[in-house]
């Protein structure tokens, strides 16, 4: 095994090698804002070497003439005018303004990225480097469950510090990498199966976090996983039927009975109140919500009830809407609402207009490696939404990774097909078979 992985690394190094300096500017935009080493080692930190790698990657860019503006591209930047409107007339603009940049911010990146990854060789080496840096924090919280002896804690597993430092925000991250990286793997001929442990560790790391909307994220998520890309072979069901024996046996018994009581204890029932006045503040602000991060506040202000919480903690703790539908449309009305289902439903389109120019244009068609992939991007789309249905994650990097993975895996698909296309052999008029220049 161990030869096997050596040949593996080398052979990955050298197709690392091989790419642009665009592409080496993508991957230290990858280390920085996941693995973060700026903040492990205080001493690197004295520059903003995110935004040096995205600056440098762009200013190549533009100076090849390669970036172009994309449809992911438009829909940011229509959800932060949205923002930005929602701002100027919030109950509260002062806190609005304080993070106002989040958002552009990410269109930034989604462009950077977006216009970086131009062949399907290059996406399929950048995937492969972004499961690597994921591994690592899949590893830590495999481990940490590990060394409780797969025992249940409140608090869970602590991220890395920053966007996934809360057990809950960790636990989807790593729900949504369990099913990529099968996705991924599934759809390489002649993988090697020790591939496997990072979604395993992945998978471990959700069950330690003890994150119900996580757990039922990855839950679903292997079930359509099975159902779909295994296409109801009895195998796969088999497969299933393990895997959910194994969970509903390591599954902390604590934890087991969260879920017995989910919907009927305290915490449910007061994310269920979150959901009814955030509903109510959409129905009474339907334009432009009460300001963009603005819930928290106005719920403290306009609606909290002592009677409503179980203790005086939970009653002065400002909360946050607990549903990312719901925090969107209840800060931004109706227009940031729908703009954020949006992105949504455009990572599907995306996925499959992938899909059908596989099959029209390319000798491989559905056989290709990306064909299988997309339909498993499609069911870590729906596990980030049901993981989001339980956490005000809407600003989150979740959302914006997808879009331009999805957009950059289209712009791929369709660049190479493209020149195939181009490359194809036609016959001349003196009978003989010619290359379309």
């Amino acid at each position: 095994m161990i030869s096997e992985l050596k040949k593996d690394i080398s052979k990955y190094y050298c197709d690392l090698k091989a790419q642009d300096f665009a592409f080496w500017m993508v991957c230290f935009y990858l280390i920085f804002s996941y693995v973060r080493p700026q903040v492990i080692i205080p001493a690197i930190g004295f520059l903003p070497w995110t935004q040096i790698s995205i600056l440098l990657g762009l200013s190549f860019l533009l100076s090849k003439g390669k970036a172009s503006f994309q449809s992911v591209h438009w829909s940011t930047l229509i959800f932060f005018l949205i923002i930005l409107a929602s701002s100027y007339n919030a109950t509260w603009p002062e806190i609005s303004f304080k993070k106002i940049d989040t958002v552009p911010i990410w269109l930034v990146e989604i462009f950077f990225f977006t216009n970086c990854v131009r062949t399907l060789e290059q996406y399929r080496v950048v995937i492969i480097f972004f499961f690597i840096l994921l591994f690592k924090m899949s590893l830590f919280g495999a481990k940490t469950w590990t060394m409780r002896g797969f025992g249940f804690t409140k608090w869970g597993i602590a991220g890395p510090d920053g966007f996934f430092a809360n057990s809950g925000e960790y636990s989807l991250l790593m729900a949504m990498l369990a099913i990529m990286s099968i996705s991924f793997i599934a759809s390489q001929p002649n993988i090697r199966k020790f591939y496997y442990i990072l979604p395993i560790t992945a998978v471990m790391t959700v069950l330690g976090a003890s994150s119900r909307g996580s757990q039922l994220a990855i839950a679903l998520g292997l079930l359509l996983f099975g159902l779909i890309v295994g296409k109801l072979k009895v195998k796969n069901l088999l497969v299933i039927g393990v895997v959910i024996f194994l969970v509903m046996t390591y599954l902390p018994e604590e934890q087991k009975k969260r879920f017995d009581s989910m919907g009927e204890d305290g915490t449910s029932e007061s994310r269920l109140l979150y959901w009814e006045k955030g509903l109510d503040m959409l129905a009474n602000h339907k334009l432009q919500g009460v300001g963009y991060l603005n819930f928290a506040e106005y719920f403290h202000v306009y609606y909290k009830d002592p009677s409503d919480f179980d203790s005086e903690y939970l009653y002065k703790r400002k909360e946050v809407a607990h549903n990312s539908v719901i925090e969107t449309a209840s800060e931004l009305g109706y227009p940031g609402g729908i703009t954020y289902l949006w992105f949504h439903l455009l990572c599907y389109i995306l996925h499959r207009k992938s899909r059908r120019i596989l099959v029209q244009k390319h000798p491989q068609g559905n056989k290709h490696w990306v064909h299988k992939f997309s339909i498993g991007m499609d069911i870590t789309l729906i596990t980030y939404f049901v993981g989001a249905f339980f956490m005000s994650v809407a600003f989150y990097p979740y959302i914006y990774l997808m879009m331009m993975l999805s957009q950059s895996m289209y712009n791929c698909v369709r660049r190479e097909c493209s020149n195939l296309e181009q490359q194809r052999p036609t016959i001349s008029n003196t009978g003989l078979a010619s290359s379309v220049p």
